[in-house]
This record gives structure tokens, C-alpha cells and sequence, in this order.
């Protein structure tokens, strides 16, 4: 399971120039802009988006991580442990 880094504070998750598929942790954390979602694939998909809806909780994360500006790194939901990263920047250029 990737990690999702946003590009530009771009929530578009559908579409694959708003984020940037990363395979290690972002070092951020914390703070009021969300900065990347470690999701599911969607299966067979050539442009790697993130299964937002078949990534159990995921959603419940992301809007509990906006509502406190925190990551929220604490679950056992299977089949997976989630994570949500904030930063106190907004989310920039093409990063990796």
C-alpha cells in the first residue's frame, strides 16, 4: 500500500497530476493542511489512484486529521493500520 503526497493542497484524488505516489512515510505530521494518505490502490488501475472507498476507515481518518490538523497514525481497522499526514505547510510542487 503507497503513500498519496498531495501536490498544491489538491484533493483530486482522481486525478494522478494532484498527487505524487511515494514508498516511504512523508516526514511531516502535523499541522492544518493535509499533506498525504496512505491508501489502496484501486485494483488494476495503470495510473495507480488511491482506492479511497475500498480503504476500510480511511475516509473517517482524513476528516478527523482536518478537523484536529493532526495526523491520525492509531488504528488496527483491517486489514491494514492507517494513516493520515498533516503539515503546517500546504502541500507543494511535485515532490518525492
Amino acid at each position: 500500500m503507497p503513500w498519496y503526497q498531495f501536490i498544491n493542497n489538491e484533493l483530486d484524488i482522481c486525478d494522478p497530476d494532484s498527487y505524487v505516489v511515494l514508498d516511504k512515510t512523508p516526514e511531516t505530521t502535523d499541522g492544518p493542511y493535509l499533506n498525504a494518505i496512505f491508501a489502496d490502490e484501486i485494483p488494476d488501475d495503470p495510473e495507480r489512484r488511491p482506492d479511497i472507498e475500498g480503504t476500510p476507515g480511511l475516509l473517517i481518518y482524513i476528516i478527523r486529521a482536518l478537523a484536529k490538523s493532526k495526523g491520525q497514525p492509531a488504528s488496527n481497522f483491517p486489514p491494514v493500520p492507517l494513516e493520515v499526514r498533516m503539515s503546517k505547510e500546504p502541500a507543494g510542487g511535485k515532490q518525492r
